[in-house]
């Protein structure tokens, strides 16, 4: 058994489960290896940084990060994607009256440091002049929210509108997108170094990561429960599978779970395009740079 490592970029939960089910229903051991899931730890380093000095391992990551990471020399390319839809989202109340992005002017936005000049971005792309928005960096607290310290604070349409709603506050969602600008979302990624020594490794930890979430999400009251255990108790059995139930649109975006992972060549190009226009990355950079398909298209072949 080939030991490996894979860091979370958040909290385990269920936006993980398909990882959760690989691993309890064995299908990493039947791959030859031994998998450990590492969730997110707030320690000071990105998880760019994690990946790069983990040694034989991969994690997620928001795409633009990891086109950042590869201007700043890291090194790291996407290899996949668990979500196709962005979940990314302004939470806001009903009260409120913040319907959409053209509600947002005169008000005040709390976003986190990687949200912010997507935020940006697309409001540029929709018309809306960035010097209208009041835009606060925060830390997550849903306190921002719950206690009208802001008009709409950033979020994921997956977990955090449950744990809100188990509250009592019911809040509206305002997608952070555009057809020139829809990032993709948990990126599964590795380093050069890890893709040059251990591809056969990586093919193998994806194809049966792959068919983990389509198996997770084919049988979405078992996958809670495995997301329960791999937490070691932490997470709620109801609340892990009502956020089941809110992911498999994001996880099966207009491809479906048969082609689970894929990667749109277009879209990761408009991306690329907007977030250089919009000053995100310092200049613009090549899918090829970014992106090693050779995984996709050994499991998916034309």
């Amino acid at each position: 058994m080939q030991p490996m490592t894979f860091f979370l970029d958040w909290i385990m939960n269920s936006q993980f489960a398909g990882l959760c089910w690989a691993l309890e229903k064995g299908l990493y051991a039947s791959a030859g290896l031994d998998v450990t899931l590492v969730p997110w730890v707030e320690d000071g380093r990105t998880i760019i940084e994690k990946v790069v000095s983990g040694g034989v391992c991969a994690g997620s990551s928001e795409d633009n990060l990891i086109v950042l990471g590869n201007l700043a020399g890291a090194g790291v390319k996407a290899l996949g994607v668990m979500l196709q839809e962005s979940p990314l989202v302004l939470m806001t109340k009903p009260e409120s009256g913040i319907r959409s992005l053209v509600d947002l002017p005169g008000r005040r936005v709390a976003m986190h440091i990687d949200g912010i000049h997507i935020l940006e971005a697309v409001l540029s792309l929709n018309g809306l002049e960035r010097a209208e928005v009041e835009i606060t960096q925060v830390t997550w607290d849903l306190n921002h929210l719950i206690e009208d310290r802001f008009d709409a604070v950033q979020g994921y349409a997956i977990a955090e509108p449950v744990t809100l709603a188990a509250m009592g506050v019911e809040v509206h969602l305002i997608p952070i997108r555009h057809q020139q600008l829809h990032p993709y979302a948990q990126v599964f990624f590795a380093s050069d170094a890890c893709l040059q020594q251990h591809p056969d490794l990586l093919h193998r930890f994806l194809k049966a990561s792959f068919t983990g979430w389509q198996q997770a999400m084919d049988q979405r009251d078992e996958a809670a429960r495995l997301v329960v255990k791999c937490s070691n108790g932490q997470a709620n059995l109801a609340t892990e599978r009502e956020v089941l139930e809110r992911m498999y649109p994001f996880v099966t975006g207009q491809i479906g779970l048969s082609r689970f992972g894929l990667v749109d060549a277009e879209r990761w190009d408009h991306n690329l395009d907007s977030y250089a226009r919009f000053g995100i990355t310092s200049r613009k950079i090549t899918r090829a740079a970014t992106v090693d398909d050779r995984f996709l298209q050994a499991i998916y072949p034309p």
